[in-house]
């Protein structure tokens, strides 16, 4: 194939879409599918990964490799890529530690340079992951979030979609759809409102968004008897999203900052 520089190491059972080009000294292991127009530069590493059309692995990737868990027992496991995703240098994305369920990464995503994907991880669509970012293991990442430089992600969190993460913050607990979040400890601090205007969302929805905020987080009530008093007024669909996350929260939802100056 033309398009494979000549020090390129393929396994013969990789299966590659013609249009793909794939750069020197990459390395592509066996069972790996690559859809079509890919761009994959030098020196990237790619295993046990379905990748589908248009995205650009820039260099020194590393996709689908084992995971750093210790219970993986060198099963075929996956990583499971969509379209026009660009992975920028010196990425890593591990693969699952569960044959059923592969690590995701959805379309149009940004994944700039050194930061990391963890084993289990399930991301959306049109998601910013900024430099230096560390995803842990097992969390899921719904559309549209944003993730500023160095932030931390523990295990099993969950970040609601047009979330935005500070830079250097540090998420032990689920963020809700819609909101900010900054500090060592992170906590809300408003809402993403440029996102929601970016993502489409009426001037009559966003106004909707900021009242729930604020009788679920600002009001001073419990959680769950905000939640109830404002499901009942039918809220909108989005507004309904927020409730439904924060009821499903295993891990606990982040609480706001009642002043921005507060401690994490």
């Amino acid at each position: 194939m033309s398009n494979i520089h000549p020090t390129a190491v393929i396994d013969p059972s990789a299966q590659i879409d013609s249009s793909t080009h794939i750069g020197p000294y990459t390395v592509i292991g066996k069972g790996v599918i690559i859809g079509k127009n890919n761009k994959i530069g030098p020196f990237c590493v790619i295993e046990n990964t379905t990748m589908g059309d248009g995205n650009d692995i820039i260099a020194s990737a590393f996709i689908g490799v084992k995971p750093q868990d210790l219970s993986y027992k060198d099963e075929p496991t996956r990583v499971q890529m969509g379209d026009f995703n660009q992975i920028r240098e010196c990425v890593t994305i591990h693969r699952s530690t569960n044959l059923e369920k592969p690590t995701t990464i959805g379309n149009y995503c940004l994944l700039m340079a050194n930061s990391h994907v963890a084993h289990d991880c399930r991301l959306g669509d049109h998601i910013i992951v900024a430099n230096s970012t560390g995803i842990a293991g097992h969390v899921q990442v719904e559309d549209r979030v944003v993730m500023s430089g160095m932030v931390g992600i523990h295990q099993f969190v969950r970040v609601g979609t047009m979330a935005m993460l500070s830079g250097g913050a540090m998420l032990p607990l689920d963020i809700p759809p819609y909101c900010i979040a900054q500090g060592q400890r992170a906590r809300l601090v408003g809402l993403n409102l440029v996102g929601m205007r970016r993502g489409g969302l009426s001037r009559e929805t966003i106004m909707e968004i900021k009242r729930a905020y604020k009788a679920l987080f600002r009001s001073g009530k419990r959680l769950q008897d905000a939640m109830a008093e404002l499901e009942a007024t039918h809220p909108c669909k989005e507004v309904q999203h927020i409730i439904d996350f924060c009821k499903t929260s295993p891990r606990g939802v982040a609480t706001a900052k009642t002043k921005l100056h507060d401690d994490d």
